[in-house]
């Protein structure tokens, strides 16, 4: 039963994750290489704003984290969210 729930929990994440066109855009970014804040603000074209709003939900979502280098990187969950598109 617990297996369930967290099934259901972890789509409902991916579901959100997925239905902003400004998130999906900064997993892309990222990729597997990944990218500064610095960098996908530039590349992006993302006001300070936009970026730090969807990035912080991103992260306390557990899609993306930042390395101690300030390096942001895809997760597990959000390496599986990029490949969904």
């Amino acid at each position: 039963m617990a297996e369930k729930v967290r099934d259901r929990e972890h789509h409902e994440r991916l579901f959100k994750a997925s239905m902003s066109p400004v998130r999906r855009k900064i997993v892309a970014a990222i990729g597997v290489q990944g990218k500064t804040r610095e960098e996908l603000k530039k590349e992006l074209e993302l006001s300070d704003f936009q970026l730090k709003f969807n990035l912080d939900w991103l992260i306390r979502e557990g899609f993306v984290k930042e390395d101690e280098d300030g390096k942001l990187r895809l997760t597990e969950d959000g390496i599986e969210l990029l490949e969904a598109g």
